[in-house]
């Protein structure tokens, strides 16, 4: 369903250059590396049917962070059994009364532990589940990114600047999100925002030395630092 690529998807976004209403066309592409998706939110986007899209992406999201929380709650179930493993294994260590005159002291007698239960973490399960119905069900801060994209095509600013945001508190490393809200901030006049989100493009500038997406980060950065300065 999915195999390790690139992701090269031309987006022609128009944003304003200048507060002075000069207009510059920023034609740029996402390139993110990852498992590319065949599922119908990604044919959706591909299509051209951004409102699709964006329900689709969303489903995504929310099929991601179920499997997040399965497998956070089989972690937690796992260490539950085997704390109650140590303690049943510590109450069948019991002391041996002491024996008439002569005997020795206590001697403790042991017996085996129980076997723990074993625990199933089940997210694995859930996602094989979901990929029979072509659901993307990984990568929840690249779903989240893709259906403010979406948004973005849309013409839903307000709502796409917020998915933007919540895609970048999940996966701090998705760097066209912060270049296009840095992108959004200027527009809307927040200089301060804006810079605050180029700082957080930078960063993940002098992070990427090798990284297969250097050259658009670099490309990035010093467009925004043109007109940030």
């Amino acid at each position: 369903m999915k195999f390790k690529t690139l992701i090269f998807i031309s987006l022609g976004l128009i944003f304003a250059a200048t507060v002075q209403a000069q207009e510059a066309d920023v034609i740029d592409e996402i390139v993110v590396t990852g498992s590319k998706q065949t599922d119908p939110a990604m044919s959706a986007w591909l299509a051209g049917d951004y409102e699709t899209a964006e329900i689709e992406f969303d489903r995504n999201a929310f099929c991601a962070l179920r499997v997040e929380r399965n497998f956070r709650s089989g972690l937690e179930d796992a260490r539950e059994s085997t704390i109650r493993s140590n303690t049943t294994a510590d109450a069948v260590s019991v002391p041996n009364p002491s024996g008439g005159p002569g005997a020795g002291a206590g001697i403790t007698v042991s017996t085996a532990p129980p076997t723990a239960p074993s625990v199933s973490l089940n997210s694995t399960d859930f996602q094989k589940s979901e990929a029979k119905n072509r659901r993307t069900c990984e990568n929840r801060g690249y779903q989240m990114y893709m259906k403010g994209m979406s948004q973005l095509k849309l013409g839903k600013m307000a709502e796409a600047k917020e998915t933007l945001s919540r895609a970048t508190k999940i996966n701090r490393t998705i760097f066209d999100a912060h270049f296009r809200l840095s992108l959004m901030e200027y527009q809307e006049g927040d200089i301060k925002n804006a810079n605050k989100e180029f700082n957080a493009l930078k960063k993940i500038a002098t992070k990427c030395k090798r990284c297969e997406a250097k050259e658009e980060i670099e490309a990035q950065v010093n467009y925004l630092e043109s007109l940030l300065k």
